[in-house]
């Protein structure tokens, strides 16, 4: 949870929270990775973070740009969802953190690191109840939701796990950017009719 957090924590500064702090845990998930081959069950080994707890990118943000896509009212919003639309898909959200943006915005920093810490411990608890299998592949950081979590696990599970996970961080988002893609709205229409 300390990780999960920092990581977002930096990025709200426009830091690069995931490459700095990565350098610190990579060590430990992979040693727990190579236990886990051999028997061990540690949840935080491989890449728990892209397959479970960051799904569409730092803050866990890829059915919430679906939403914005789809269903913003705001221009601005409704733009960047259409840009981040297929990257998210990736676990990238730059577009994201940086065309709402996320970055210095107090509007969206409790779903930005509540998200992710709340898909860290839905995911940690599937593994501790046993229905999600160990973590046995380190599994590349862009694959999509559900393979990433499927690969990593080698089990249809891990792929449940990380659907469900994605909607848990969907939940926590949605009244923050509904919230925030009317104020946007507002801001846009006052500025329509000054330019009028």
């Amino acid at each position: 949870m300390i990780i999960v957090f920092f990581i977002h924590f930096l990025w709200w500064f426009g830091i690069h929270g995931a490459n700095i702090m990565s350098s610190f845990y990579t060590p430990i998930a992979l040693a727990n990775l190579a236990a886990n081959v051999k028997g061990a069950h540690n949840f935080f080994a491989g890449d728990p973070m892209n397959a479970f707890i960051i799904l569409g990118g730092s803050g866990s943000t890829l059915l919430i740009a679906w939403w914005m896509a789809g269903r913003a009212k705001s221009t601005q919003l409704r733009e960047i969802g259409k840009v981040e639309a297929v990257p998210a898909l990736f676990n990238i959200n730059e577009p994201f953190l940086f065309g709402l943006p996320v970055v210095y915005n107090v509007n969206l920093f409790v779903p930005f690191i509540g998200a992710p810490m709340a898909t860290a411990v839905v995911a940690y608890i599937f593994h501790a109840i046993g229905f999600m299998p160990d973590i046995k592949v380190q599994q590349p950081w862009p694959t999509p939701i559900g393979l990433g979590g499927y690969l990593a696990t080698l089990s249809w599970r891990g792929a449940v796990v990380a659907i469900v996970c994605a909607v848990v961080a969907f939940v926590i988002w949605y009244p923050f950017m509904k919230r925030f893609d009317l104020k946007t709205y507002k801001k846009e229409q006052e500025e329509a009719k000054e330019n009028a």
